[in-house]
Parts: structure tokens; sequence; C-alpha cells
């Protein structure tokens, strides 16, 4: 009996010690699930140089659901040329409109060669506007679903996207895309609208 009632405390005080245990893993779970869910929400960063803000680019507008925004200082359609991978681009923001995405786009306006392009865009659906008599917009600036950020120095023509040392940034974040959607819409409310 005294060898039982040994054997039943002992076991006690295991199972106490096995469930402090539990506790301890189930408490740094909870701290990995809390950082997993801080590191969901951090901002993802990527450098697009020269050539591959295309090849990151053109997916994203290719897949996009909702919307895409874009303010771009020159976009340069050329279709002559089916190797130019603004054309691809150009035709992307087509393509998405087409199956619903809701596509606005704000070009200077004092850049000729955004005129061809305009009216490529709007003759397909797009909606396009031109920025602001006397104020230069020298953004290049593309939000997909609010939650992408294309940001830098690529213009939509050929030289840029296939020729020139170029840099931008691909950064994935619902908050910083709602800052740079409120940025566009201050601007499309200023803007004229192609004619």
């Amino acid at each position: 009996m005294l060898l039982l009632s040994c054997i039943v405390v002992l076991l006690g005080y295991e199972v106490r010690r096995l469930q402090d245990e539990l506790a301890l893993k189930e408490s740094e779970i909870a701290e990995l699930r809390d950082r997993l869910s801080a590191l969901k929400k951090a901002p993802y960063v990527e450098v697009l140089n020269d050539a591959n803000y295309t090849k990151r680019v053109l997916p994203l507008i290719s897949k996009a659901n909702e919307s895409v925004l874009v303010i771009m200082y020159v976009a340069k359609y050329d279709p002559d040329d089916p190797a130019d991978p603004a054309n691809d681009i150009l035709e992307a923001l087509v393509n998405a409109s087409e199956r619903g995405v809701s596509v606005r786009v704000i070009l200077e306006g004092d850049v000729s060669t955004n005129n061809e392009t305009a009216r490529f865009l709007s003759s397909h659906g797009v909606d396009v506007r031109y920025d602001p008599d006397g104020i230069t917009t020298h953004s290049k600036l593309v939000v997909i679903d609010g939650e992408f950020v294309v940001l830098g120095s690529h213009n939509w023509t050929e030289s840029a996207l296939a020729y020139n040392h170029e840099t931008s940034v691909l950064l994935k974040s619902e908050e910083i895309a709602d800052v740079y959607e409120s940025y566009f819409e201050s601007l499309w409310d200023t803007s004229t609208p192609i004619s």
C-alpha cells in the first residue's frame, strides 16, 4: 500500500511537471504565432532593377482581380514593334479591363508620346486622364488590388524597360497601398479626361 501511495505521488508530480511543460510550450507557440502574424503584416519589398521590372509587374497586372491604378510620366505605345515590353504592359492593362478589373491611368499631358497611348487604352475601355495643365506629374506609380505598389524610375518605354539602368521597388503592403491609392485619387480628381 505504501508503495502504491508513493507511485501515485510520483505520478502526480510527473503529471504536474508535464502540465507545466505543456503550458510553457503553448506559451511558446502563441509567441511564435504572434511573430508570424507580425511578419505577415510587414511590407514585402523587392528591388526591380533594369528589365526585371517587366518580369515582375506584367504578371501582377495580368493576375489583378479588382483594380490597377497607374500614374506614369511617359507610357509609349508602339504598335509597330511587337517586341516592345511597354506594349506588353499596356496590353495587360487592356486585358485586365476587359475581364472586369477597374483600370485607371493618369498620364503626363505635356508628353506627346502619351497621346497615342491614351488613345489606345481608352479605345479599349481603360479610363485615362491627363494631369492638370501647368503641373508636371513625374510619378511612375502602379497600385494593384490595394495590395501591391510599384514605384521608382521606370517609365513605360522600350528604352526604360529593356535598355536603360533603372531602379524601382515592388512593395506588398495593404497599408502602403492605401496611402498611394489616396494619392492617386487626389490626382484623379484634378485630372482631365482625354478627349
